[in-house]
C-alpha cells in the first residue's frame, strides 16, 4: 500500500508541507487516516469490478457510469515530481493525462488514481489553474484536478482507492509474459 500516513501536529510545523516548503495554511485533512480507508473501502466494495479487473475493465466500469468515454495519454510537460497526473473534465470526454514515466507500474498507478477521483465523485474548479495549450484536446475543459497536496481528504482518499483497486488487479492471474519486470513473482 502507498498511503502516505502521518501524524496530526497542531503546531502546524511538523507536517509534510511545512517540512517541504509548501504553504502551511493551504488545504489540510479533516478526515483521519481510519476515515480515509473505511471510505475507500465502502467505495471499492460497492463497485461491480468482477473477480480479475484490469485497468481496461476499470475504465469501461467508469466510461459506463459517466456516460463519457476516457482518453488516456501522456503529457510530456508534467514534472514527475510535483504534478505526475490530471484529471480533465470536458462535455463529451474526460482526458486522464499523466507524466512521462519510466515504468508500467507507476503509470498504472498515476491513471488508477485519477479514476479514484472520478469514482469518488471529486470536483474542483480549473479556474486557478492555467495551462497551455494542451495538444489532443480540442475542448477547453469544465473542470481539472490534480494533486496540490498529500495531506488532503481527497488526495488520501484517492490515493487509498487507487491502492486498492491496484492490490485488486494484482490478483489477476498473470501469464509469464505478461510479467517480463518478474515483478509479480516477487511481490505478486
Amino acid at each position: 500500500m502507498f498511503i502516505r500516513q502521518h501524524q496530526e501536529d497542531p503546531s502546524g510545523k511538523n507536517t509534510p508541507k511545512a517540512r517541504s516548503g509548501q504553504d502551511p495554511n493551504a488545504e489540510v485533512s479533516h478526515l483521519n487516516a481510519r476515515q480515509i480507508r473505511h471510505t475507500a473501502r465502502d467505495t471499492i466494495r460497492g463497485l461491480d469490478l468482477g473477480e480479475y479487473p484490469d485497468l481496461q475493465s476499470i475504465q469501461s466500469l467508469i466510461e459506463a457510469r459517466s456516460g463519457l468515454p476516457i482518453v488516456i495519454g501522456e503529457m510530456p510537460t508534467l514534472d514527475r515530481h510535483d504534478l505526475c497526473g490530471l484529471w480533465l473534465h470536458c462535455e463529451d470526454c474526460d482526458y486522464v493525462l499523466h507524466a512521462p514515466e519510466l515504468t508500467v507500474w507507476h503509470r498504472q498507478l498515476i491513471i488508477l488514481h485519477e479514476f479514484s477521483h472520478m469514482i469518488l465523485n471529486h470536483q474542483f474548479c480549473a479556474t486557478s489553474l492555467l495551462l497551455p495549450p494542451l495538444p489532443g484536446i480540442p475542448q477547453i475543459p469544465l473542470m481539472i484536478l490534480g494533486r496540490s497536496s498529500f495531506a488532503s481528504d481527497t488526495e488520501g482518499t484517492a490515493e487509498y482507492l487507487a491502492d486498492l483497486l491496484t492490490e485488486r488487479i494484482l490478483r489477476r492471474p498473470q501469464e509469464p509474459s505478461a510479467d517480463p519486470s518478474g515483478f509479480n513473482k516477487v511481490f505478486g
